[in-house]
């Protein structure tokens, strides 16, 4: 294990990936600055980021970033003096920084944590493995990288704790409503759509469990629509024709597509369909 005198880590604890890897930083005594913003953070939008990092400790000057992009914040915090590492596998509207490995694995690169070292600080390195391949690869890339059936099943249930401690109460309405929109799921020719009407509650986390109890080996090219201000396209190779087309943003390997509008501006279902015809 690496720890110097000069790193900071900055981190958003907005999914199951950054929950973990906050664990990790905490249990290692990594010093970390944690981002409260939900997901589609930016660096911009960290309030008083400097004032912060000054309070954390004046003398470290390396600053480990996690997905939280901004490259007009990088360069303004350079100019402060800081040397500037990113740690991220997204591809975003107006940024690549898709690389080969999850977030957490390269975490555990960075600073050099082995499985030695994750079962002296505690974690179960199977464990922690399964929530970055989930993160990176999706539900389906744990029997690609030869996770059994019943070690699958055991991440799948570590990686559904740890969403729940991003909110149990919250989590439980959006494991019921995903069960309702799954009911009601229909096919458009070899394209699974799952829809709900609700704004404000997130359910593609839960869906895609229940996906994956479905459809064990691959799933369709799925598009889930959650209310007016999120929609994704799953499996699908044409992911980077609906950045290209809608930006957002890609993940799973770059087969997957997202975008969040919060002005509740979407492509419709119809076009969205439209492209993967």
């Amino acid at each position: 294990m690496k720890l110097t005198e000069d790193t900071i880590l900055i981190i958003p604890q907005n999914d199951p990936e950054s929950l973990q890897i906050g664990k990790i930083a905490h249990a290692a005594g990594i010093p970390t600055l944690y981002s409260e913003q939900p997901h589609g953070a930016r660096l911009e939008n960290e309030p008083d980021l400097f004032g912060r990092l000054q309070e954390l400790d004046p003398n470290r000057l390396t600053l480990v970033i996690l997905e939280i992009p901004g490259p007009k914040k990088e360069t303004e915090l350079r100019a402060l003096g800081y040397r500037i590492d990113i740690i991220d596998h997204h591809m975003y509207d107006d940024l690549d920084r898709m690389q080969p490995l999850s977030s957490l694995e390269q975490f555990l690169a960075y600073f050099e944590i082995d499985q030695a070292d994750l079962m002296s600080l505690g974690f179960n390195p199977r464990m922690v493995l399964g929530v970055g391949v989930i993160d990176r690869g999706f539900l389906w890339q744990l029997k690609r990288e030869g996770f059994e059936n019943e070690e699958a099943i055991r991440v799948r249930a570590y990686y559904r704790e740890l969403l729940l401690e991003l909110g149990a109460e919250r989590r439980f309405s959006q494991e019921a409503l995903a069960k309702e929109v799954w009911e009601k799921r229909r096919m458009e020719g070899d394209v699974l759509i799952l829809e709900s009407t609700e704004d404000h509650l997130s359910i593609r986390d839960p869906l895609s469990f229940l996906m994956a109890d479905a459809y064990p080996d691959m799933p369709p090219e799925t598009i889930i629509r959650q209310g007016n201000r999120r929609v994704y396209v799953q499996e699908s190779k044409r992911a980077p024709k609906f950045l290209a087309r809608y930006g957002g943003f890609t993940f799973g390997h770059g087969v997957c597509w997202g975008m969040v509008n919060e002005s509740g501006h979407l492509p419709t279902t119809e076009e969205l369909l439209e492209m993967l015809r």
